[in-house]
């Protein structure tokens, strides 16, 4: 292996345990610890020869990505179609091209991409989607988001599969997801075990676009009794079921029957079938078979061909006996945003728009990114005479608020005042409004608890802090109370935003939090508390977070029930960690002081385990404000214990770098060799970076171009790689002589470096791309 290689001969003594807060001024070099091969001896000599060099063209390039598809190396097929991005962007300034690969052949390289599933698999996915016509002369469809999304469950990764079909939308083409999409992706997860993923998808797929259909809740009841989930969790799944807009339907009701008798509850199960008929019976739902039928088709045609083939079938099923009305508007726009489709539609049907329809073209538009154009048809429909209600406002004001631009919450502000004006407190002040109300004519709870975490996130909160009361005021007027943990949370934020010091910041979220029928916080909530304690500075003299009232919050975290977990510790941590940059030395010891604080909180914890990431953020942490020792016995801990992971690896690595202590980083190397452990390409780096840290850009060199990754399918130098490289090598000037050697011996990462690095220009692109 090549890190033995790299450690083998060295048999220095350990070095000091201290870590030098400024980076040495100068690169030690140090004597090559390299077996070199007779053919590699001439490596730092070398001349590049002239004629290793050839201009590119397409042909070449897709043969070798031709080549690559079978041998399923992802990394090659990056390199590759880098290279082919920039020829064809050349070639297209003088003449259009031919699409140089066939559709079949682009299908098979996004499944490769797929089923990898790392975060650059998917950048190059969206690369190839947007060039998608360029590369094989069709257009993007519901087809090859079918092919990826196969890859994706593949790989097996629920959280990226979520993500992807709920961001679709925003993707080439604007396309919602498809029901049969949907479908693949719960089964996958019943298959899998993975039931609280799929309840929690089932319950939010209707923001890409799709909603759930009685076949998407069968797929999840069958999956919870065939997990034997507790009635509790049933009772939650059929809550998202009645959040939906469907009916009572009998067949389902005996499924929910016998599946509770499969379960061994037969005693349970005429009672829950009862609990749907009585939850469900009372909407209305036509019962003809035909009008069943005619909407279905309308609503496929209207999204498979278009507002006027949908229109041409409305009216020829007029003749059947189908009676125009406002439902029928709805199915016809129902996955568009287009102002002018509603129109065309309106005027061939005889229809008249209502806010429901006018909500539905918001509601696309901003699914898709399109805020702009979702303000424009707001505004469009005010101009018509549609009062403003919350159907037309809560989603932009939910897209203004999380750009956590001033000018943008003020803009939501706007429509707030615009919905407030629409239903005056004097007119509406009535009982409690219900939770579980759908829409409301005016401002409701929902919408408060966006503002207000609007104004806890803003840069310029105490601008927002007395329009913050003012709003607390009109829900109070209009009877409506914080009804989520996260609302109480954002309220207590602002005002300790406004604080003047720590105990003023703990005062204040004590007196929020216990607001007259103000909700428990969650976990989700003390956290976010947490964030706001790490982040607060009062002067000169209290700029580092007060560790005291950090855990005087973990601790009623604990009297009220709520779990601690490793996210308690690691926002502390980690805001630790960031602050060793930016503090001036003086205040190093107190930065120190505090995290042996946070670890004393943490090892005297009885009630709780810290897990190796959390671990990894303690070394991380102690390595940053200059406790090498503190960090390396974390280490030995870890590496004891075999509780390490590649993080924690890269870790340490990184922390013998910064301590100039290579002895202690060729120790750790050769222990890891030993264990058969492997870098992946991140803990490679790493090593890279720490070679050239404490002087030997030689040997880095030397490693990055015969030795990196040679035994490891999908490991290879990237431009992160050169990137560390030249980076030391400016200190020398010696950028030409590392960019001279990745040409010669990396000729295909060369070819796919940007024109320029780091501010070191890459003039010449003339090497042949191998992938060999």
């Amino acid at each position: 292996m090549s890190l033995s290689r790299a450690v083998a001969r060295l048999a220095y003594p350990a070095g000091p345990l201290s870590r030098s807060v400024s980076r040495p001024s100068t690169l030690r070099r140090a004597a090559p610890v390299f077996r070199v091969k007779r053919d590699q001896r001439r490596f730092l000599t070398v001349k590049h020869d002239p004629s290793l060099s050839y201009t590119p063209d397409i042909d070449a390039i897709v043969d070798k990505i031709r080549r690559c598809i079978p041998t399923t190396n992802v990394g090659a097929l990056h390199q590759q179609f880098y290279g082919l991005f920039r020829v064809l962007g050349e070639e297209r300034k003088d003449k259009p091209t031919a699409p140089p690969l066939k559709e079949k052949e682009i299908h098979d390289v996004l499944t490769l991409l797929a089923e990898s599933g790392r975060h650059h698999d998917l950048d190059m996915v969206m690369k190839i989607l947007v060039d998608f016509p360029i590369l094989c002369g069709v257009e993007v469809g519901v087809k090859v988001y079918n092919v990826i999304l196969r890859g994706l469950i593949a790989n097996g990764n629920p959280q990226t599969i979520f993500n992807w079909l709920m961001n679709m939308p925003q993707k080439p083409k604007n396309i919602t997801p498809t029901l049969l999409q949907w479908h693949m992706f719960f089964e996958w997860c019943a298959e899998s075990g993975q039931v609280g993923v799929l309840q929690h998808s089932v319950s939010k797929m209707h923001r890409s676009g799709r909603r759930p259909t009685i076949k998407t809740f069968e797929i999840l009841f069958n999956a919870l009794f065939d997990a034997g989930a507790s009635i509790k969790k049933i009772h939650e799944a059929l809550d998202i079921m009645e959040h939906t807009s469907l009916t009572y339907d009998e067949n389902f009701a005996k499924f929910l029957y016998d599946g509770f008798v499969k379960l061994g509850l037969t005693d349970r199960a005429q009672e829950m079938k009862d609990n749907y008929w009585k939850r469900f019976s009372k909407r209305s739902r036509t019962t003809d078979p035909n009008m069943i039928e005619w909407t279905e088709s309308i609503e496929k045609e209207a999204e498979n061909k278009g507002i006027a083939a949908a229109v041409t079938l409305c009216k020829s099923l007029q003749k059947d006996g189908f009676k125009f009305s406002s439902h029928t508007l709805t199915l016809l726009i129902r996955h568009t945003h287009r102002l002018e489709y509603l129109r065309y539609a309106e005027a061939e049907l005889h229809l008249k728009a209502s806010i429901i329809h006018w909500a539905i073209l918001i509601s696309n538009a901003v699914r898709i990114g399109d805020l702009t154009g979702a303000l424009s048809i707001y505004e469009e429909s005010k101009s018509v005479g549609i009062t403003p209600g919350t159907p037309l406002v809560h989603p932009i004001v939910n897209a203004l608020c999380t750009t956590l631009d001033d000018a943008a919450i003020d803009r939501a502000l706007g429509l707030y005042k615009d919905l407030a004006e629409a239903a005056p407190i004097t007119h509406s002040k009535q009982e409690l409004q219900p939770p579980g109300r759908r829409h409301s004519s005016g401002p409701d709870a929902n919408l408060y608890n966006i503002l207000f975490l609007a104004f806890g996130a803003s840069k310029n909160v105490k601008k927002y802090f007395p329009i913050a009361l003012s709003l607390l005021e009109d829900m109070e007027a209009r009877n409506i109370e914080l009804n989520s943990p996260m609302a109480v949370s954002s309220l207590a934020i602002v005002v300790m935003r406004c604080a003047s010091s720590f105990d003023d910041a703990l005062k204040a979220y004590k007196r929020i939090c216990k607001r007259p029928n103000a909700p428990p916080l969650d976990a989700k909530g003390y956290q976010a508390i947490l964030h706001t304690l790490t982040q607060l500075s009062f002067g000169d003299y209290e700029r580092l977070p007060s560790v005291w009232h950090y855990f005087e919050v973990v601790k009623d975290m604990r009297t009220r029930g709520v779990e601690i977990t490793a996210p308690v510790y690691t926002i502390l941590l980690r805001h630790l960690a960031l602050l060793s940059g930016e503090l001036p030395p003086e205040e190093r010891d107190a930065l120190a002081a505090a995290v042996r604080r946070a670890h004393d909180h943490l090892t005297l914890d009885p009630s709780f385990t810290p897990d190796t990431v959390l671990w990894n953020q303690l070394m991380d942490t102690y390595q940053r404000v200059g406790l090498f020792a503190e960090a390396y016995r974390v280490w030995e801990m870890l590496f004891i214990t075999g509780r390490f992971n590649q993080a924690s690896v890269a870790i340490i690595i990184d922390a013998c770098g910064f301590a100039n202590a290579w002895p202690m980083a060729a120790q750790v190397c050769l222990k890891l060799t030993k264990l058969g452990f492997k870098f992946n390409l991140r803990t490679w780096n790493t090593w890279i970076e720490c070679m050239c840290r404490v002087g030997k850009l030689d040997d880095a060199l030397k490693v990055v171009c015969l030795e990196m990754g040679k035994d490891q399918p999908n490991i290879a130098p990237d431009v992160h790689t050169v990137k560390v490289l030249l980076s030391f090598a400016a200190r020398t000037n010696q950028q030409d002589e590392v960019m001279d050697r990745i040409k010669r011996y990396l000729p295909q990462l060369w070819h796919t470096l940007p024109t320029e690095l780091d501010s070191y220009s890459i003039k010449e692109r003339t090497t042949a791309v191998d992938s060999k």
